[in-house]
């Protein structure tokens, strides 16, 4: 199960990855800005959140799981190894970058 997650994570971040850098790339806007990128920076934006703020709990995370409520909406729950679980309301928003030129999307994620 910890491959999977771990698989999934690094498939998210990479094409999240790919997706930034506010550029108007046509195939990475588009990433950006469907619901699997959406789910995608969900997932990384709580993972970082979660990191910066407990430094010394980096290494308890087991799994993370995404619940896409809306399309706007989600909740990322992460769970660590000693049982507890901590939990990321994230939300996605219209942004214009390059000056106004192009419209995309963001996600900000904040903990409960």
């Amino acid at each position: 199960m910890k491959k999977l997650v771990l698989s999934m994570i690094i498939l998210g971040l990479s094409q999240a990855t790919l997706a930034k850098g506010g550029g108007s790339n046509p195939a990475k806007l588009a990433f950006k800005n469907s619901q699997a990128g959406f789910v995608a920076e969900s997932l990384e934006d709580s993972l970082q959140r979660f990191s910066n703020a407990n430094v010394a709990m980096r290494d308890l995370v087991q799994d993370a799981t995404v619940v896409s409520e809306t399309p706007n909406d989600s909740i990322v729950t992460i769970s660590l190894s000693d049982g507890t679980a901590v939990t990321y309301t994230c939300l996605r928003f219209d942004d214009w970058s390059k000056g106004g030129t192009v419209l995309k999307k963001e996600v900000v994620c904040q903990a409960q």
